[in-house]
């Protein structure tokens, strides 16, 4: 009797210890198999990190293919690798809050301006962050590109540019020059310190056929004005249609002329590269007339005669260096 109780004694620690040895060879196995998990996890994070990494390289050649790129040809300076303008934009008012890169901002612009909404293209352009994109290319004969291009890389085809100074294109390109049928868009911008400026100025555009960069063929040119800001006495020229040569007035030409007072008037011209033909008559401050008043021939436009040189689109003159 004794002798069993004993052995029910010496049973009890060995089933303890026994009971011991199983839980510790269980939790072993199971931080084997979570290990054995978090080695499938990271193998599998490496993977996909790989997958991705080659995808994302990928990329850019699949938009190579399809012939939407950016690319700044003229300045040598691609989409991108100068300041960025969402870097200097100032958001204020209506503006929107998100940053966009330069590419994303032109193909906003060239959506608007493809389906013919110009007043949505002038409220782009005066954007802190648009004014920012031009401002960061210096002057107009540099600019960035979004738009199709040729086996060279070369824009060809449709395709839009902002240039510096607030100027912006958007129509048909060949061999990395605009060449075909586009518009063209400067704004002008005045700063509360600008006092020497015209302030009647707001824009200045030309839509029409265009070849080696500058207007060449039937083509209109206009100016967005606000009459309030003219001096008393100023006449303004509003539009000038007909052909163009190298950026100049080439033939028969229609101009729209408004003054200070709101007087719209219509005049018809005869010009060969930039010089107007002249009537008779010199006035007592020595200009000449040059454009006959569409409803009396009798009425003229009188014009210096050293001015009555290379009269044409100037702004897009001087970026081409003419």
């Amino acid at each position: 009797m004794d002798t069993d109780k004993w052995n029910k004694k010496e049973l009890v620690p060995i089933a303890a210890l026994l009971l011991f040895i199983a839980l510790v060879l269980i939790l072993c196995a199971v931080s084997a198999g979570r290990e054995a998990d978090a080695q499938q996890s990271v193998s599998a994070l490496r993977e996909e990190t790989q997958t991705g990494t080659q995808s994302t390289s990928a990329a850019p050649q699949e938009e190579t293919q399809t012939g939407m790129q950016s690319a700044a040809p003229v300045s040598e300076r691609e989409i991108g690798s100068g300041p960025a303008a969402s870097d200097k934009a100032v958001q204020s008012g209506t503006e929107a809050a998100a940053e966009k890169t330069e590419a994303e901002m032109l193909a906003e612009m060239m959506d608007y301006w493809s389906k013919g909404n110009v007043e949505a293209v002038e409220d782009l352009s005066g954007l802190s962050r648009y004014r920012a994109m031009s401002a960061a290319l210096g002057d107009p004969s540099h600019f960035f590109y979004y738009g199709e291009r040729n086996e060279e890389g070369k824009p060809e085809g449709c395709g839009i540019a902002v240039y510096g100074e607030d100027q912006y294109y958007y129509g048909e390109w060949e061999n990395g020059v605009r060449s075909g049928e586009g518009s063209w868009l400067k704004m002008y911008d005045y700063s509360d310190s600008d006092t020497g400026s015209d302030r009647t100025l707001i824009s200045h555009s030309y839509t029409g056929s265009w070849q080696n960069d500058l207007p060449n063929g039937e083509g209109h040119e206009q100016y967005g004005l606000d009459i309030a800001q003219a001096e008393e006495g100023s006449r303004y020229l509003q539009n000038v249609m007909g052909k163009f040569r190298d950026g100049l007035y080439d033939g028969r030409m229609y101009l729209m002329t408004e003054d200070a007072g709101g007087n719209v008037q219509e005049w018809y011209g005869n010009a060969s590269q930039g010089v107007f033909e002249t009537f008779d008559g010199r006035d007592q401050e020595g200009r000449v007339p040059i454009c006959q008043d569409a409803k009396d021939a009798d009425s003229h436009l009188w014009i210096r005669p050293l001015d009555n040189l290379n009269l044409g689109i100037a702004e897009l003159r001087a970026a081409h260096g003419e």
